[in-house]
């Protein structure tokens, strides 16, 4: 079980416009961290995507993970959750005058398969970019009800790459976009 909280109108784009910074809290494992890492390198190819990376010691992030066991994950994110037993959680905040993303935080168990961590490393992450999670495409990091993905779809990528070209603002509701 996996959840993402966020308020506002999801008719209308919400994205990042400044470049991401992370910070990582807790105890990722190896693999953990290899995923952030690909995952990372990737999302920076794509047009308009203001930048993602691990924020420098100097430097205040935007973007956190925390990898955390059962009772310290139900501890921080029982608000998100809503008390239920979940493993992964995604709250994140924006302008409610522009809709452009500034801060999220992600939350993951660290008791649960190296499986089941990266594919809901990958989901969340993906979650806080603007994208929602889906009930129609089984192949799809955000399908709502698989922890077994280990990749975005084509399809994923498709979405990213459209939501982060520079004509895509902020905002725009779907009509708009069209156009």
């Amino acid at each position: 079980i996996e959840y993402n909280h966020g308020t506002g109108d999801s008719s209308v784009v919400q994205k990042w416009l400044e470049p991401i910074r992370c910070r990582v809290f807790g105890e990722p494992t190896e693999e953990d961290l290899r995923v952030l890492e690909g995952l990372f390198e990737d999302l920076n190819r794509i047009n308009g995507f203001p930048g993602i990376s691990m924020a420098e010691e100097d430097e205040a992030e935007n973007l956190t993970l925390s990898f955390l066991g059962p009772e310290d994950f139900r501890n921080c994110f029982s608000d998100v959750v809503n008390g239920e037993d979940a493993w992964g959680a995604t709250e994140f905040w924006y302008y409610t005058d522009t809709n452009d993303l500034y801060s999220a935080r992600i939350g993951y168990r660290t008791d649960i398969d190296q499986t089941s961590r990266s594919s809901i490393l990958l989901e969340e992450i993906v979650n806080t970019l603007g994208i929602t999670d889906t009930e129609l495409r089984e192949d799809s990091i955000v399908y709502q009800y698989s922890n077994d993905n280990l990749a975005l779809s084509d399809e994923d990528w498709l979405i990213l790459k459209l939501l982060y070209h520079p004509a895509i603002r902020p905002g725009m509701g779907a009509e708009e976009c069209q156009r």
